[in-house]
């Protein structure tokens, strides 16, 4: 900074005294020829500096009215020669000292103002490390269900993260009847929704920036930022009547670049693999550490990702009812994708992904006997293996191995079985993913894409069997009408995208239409879309959709879905999306 205040004082000290030399004598005196070689000496002007500053004055204003007598001038090539750090003054006029005086002020303003180091009420310099960043979204949504749609789909993630269900008080009888909570296929919604995020990234070093973002959310679930206006949530302390919604972390990380080809991803982060229309939902964050590679070679660019995620870790003090502790049971995602892309062409690119996507102690587990305990809640020790969060699709089956309660007086023919509910299936993802890009038509872009995927760990034999020891064997849903079990392990996509990639200002615009197909096990169902079908797997059908730009970083997007489910009883749906978003 002490460099700095002198460059500006030595600056602004040439600067007045030029403009008092325009009052002076219009010769250049011995003071201003020593201010100016002190300025070179002290690093504010270099030698071409001063000298560009002063060429104007390199030859008398001939006819001068004020001019005093001159001795005669001497030519540019009789001058004497300078040694380095001199410079050579003549006869200045007037208005050129003036002209001078008012190019070097407005010179020193600019480079105060660029450079931040004189600028009045200048923002600190920490400021200049950080970039703010967001992004705002109102949409209505329309739900429209089949009419023909059956209406005994249970909520099993409403049981897993609620009360255990009673499986043996469900449908024996008028009087005991106990129904679970059951998902909504049969009545249709209109909502507004808004999804906003606003946050900030700092560079804290040449390879160190650190980013923070929050959001909007209905819960703390994994895959959806929307709030629905007017919304009712108890759970939340939301009642309507403009009741303020919650404000959740939606990405906290570091990014490390230790290496000009090597990138770390570590803390909440977006996702750090090719976006997958069939695996991932669009704006999931992942929680983890993920490291990127990249690599040019010509016309022919390679890329990799390797990473690792937990997906639940156990209560710290579970089982929280029982002075006895469980041991915790962990699961994770461990992946690996590796891809390249290939510019063969000037206006042809080709780019493939392939990658194995393991997901590490999903599947629900069979509890050691455990016996109920009336009147109180209790804990098996596998409780922890149910699914944290179930959108749907994905096959379940019971966990509990429940040891059940006889009255020694009056014994129950249906003792209760309160159960909870876990993956059926084991996950290990393999991910095929292929995009063709045509840039031929500019400024019309087209890109084809593909996506397949297979659930390499899906085992049929196992789950039709999986059961505890006092439970009906096999899976409690994604069954046929006579309770064969339905479900599949493989998925796939097509889509074509026409116009702008990328819509950022009035008059861009992208249409594409996509079909997806997507059995009830060949990814996991909670971070899969949310909003295709209402979320998840099991579903089949298609997306058409467009963007258009109505200012900078502004657009509109509309979607029409159409889909069904795949296996299991009858589910379709219809979805429009009218989107207004924005982003800085």
């Amino acid at each position: 900074m002490k460099l700095l205040a002198n460059r500006w004082l030595g600056c602004t000290a040439l600067s007045a005294l030029l403009a008092a030399g325009a009052m002076a004598p219009a010769r250049a005196d011995e003071q201003t020829v020593k201010l100016i070689k002190l300025l070179i000496q002290k690093g504010i002007l270099s030698p071409g500096q001063a000298n560009d500053l002063l060429k104007e004055t390199a030859a008398p204003a001939r006819g001068h009215a004020h001019a005093a007598p001159a001795a005669p001038l001497e030519t540019e090539e009789a001058a004497p020669a300078t040694t380095p750090g001199q410079i050579r003054v003549t006869y200045v006029p007037q208005f050129i000292r003036k002209q001078i005086a008012d190019q070097v002020r407005a010179q020193v303003m600019d480079e105060a103002q660029q450079e931040g180091w004189a600028a009045p009420n200048a923002l600190p310099e920490w400021t200049q490390r950080i970039t703010m960043m967001g992004n705002l979204r109102f949409r209505y949504r329309a739900d429209i269900f089949d009419e023909n749609n059956s209406d005994q789909f249970i909520n099993f993630n409403a049981i897993n993260n609620g009360s255990a269900f009673d499986a043996n008080n469900y449908g024996v009888g008028a009087n005991t009847q106990t129904n679970p909570p059951f998902l909504n296929t049969t009545e249709d919604r209109n909502r507004f929704q808004v999804r906003a995020t606003l946050g900030a990234q700092a560079v804290m070093d040449d390879w160190v920036t650190a980013t923070i973002m929050v959001g909007t959310g209905q819960d703390d679930g994994p895959v959806s930022p929307n709030q629905t206006l007017g919304n009712v949530n108890s759970s939340l302390g939301a009642s309507g009547d403009f009741a303020k919604p919650s404000i959740w972390l939606d990405k906290g990380y570091f990014t490390l670049t230790p290496l000009p080809q090597l990138t770390v991803l570590a803390g909440r982060t977006p996702n750090p693999f090719l976006p997958s229309d069939l695996m991932f939902y669009r704006l999931l964050s992942f929680d983890g550490v993920a490291a990127q590679y990249s690599q040019n070679f010509g016309n022919f660019h390679v890329f990799g990702t390797a990473g690792g995620f937990p997906l639940f870790n156990t209560a710290f003090d579970f089982s929280t009812d029982s002075e006895i502790k469980y041991a915790s049971r962990d699961s994770y995602l461990a992946a690996l994708q590796a891809g390249a892309d290939w510019q063969f062409m000037p206006h042809l690119k080709a780019t493939l992904a392939v990658g194995i996507f393991d997901y590490l102690g999903v599947q629900g587990a069979v509890s050691s006997p455990c016996v109920v305990e009336l009147g109180g809640a209790f804990n098996c020790d596998t409780d922890n293996t149910r699914t944290a969060f179930e959108q749907f699709g994905n096959t379940l089956y019971p966990i509990r191995n429940i040891v059940p309660y006889q009255p020694t007086t009056s014994p129950t023919a249906n003792p209760p079985d309160p159960q909870y509910y876990g993956l059926a299936s084991r996950f290990d993802v393999l991910n095929i993913h292929p995009i063709f890009d045509i840039t031929t038509y500019d400024p019309i872009d087209v890109r084809l894409e593909g996506e397949f995927i297979k659930n390499l760990a899906f085992d049929r034999d196992e789950i039709e069997t999986h059961a505890p020891p006092r439970e009906v064997p096999g899976p409690v849903n994604n069954l046929g009408a006579n309770g064969d079990f339905l479900g599949g392990d493989t998925g796939y996509m097509a889509k074509v995208t026409l116009g702008q990639l990328v819509v950022s200002k009035l008059w861009d615009w992208t249409a594409f239409f996509s079909y997806r197909y997507l059995q009830t096990d060949a990814t996991l169902d909670a971070i899969a879309d949310a909003d295709f079908h209402e979320g998840g797997t099991n579903a089949q059908g298609y997306i058409l959709g467009g963007d258009l730009g109505v200012a900078k970083n502004t657009w509109v997007e509309l979607r029409l879905m159409n889909a069904q489910a795949v296996s299991g009883p009858h589910y379709g749906t219809e979805q429009v999306f009218l989107d207004l978003n924005s982003k800085f």
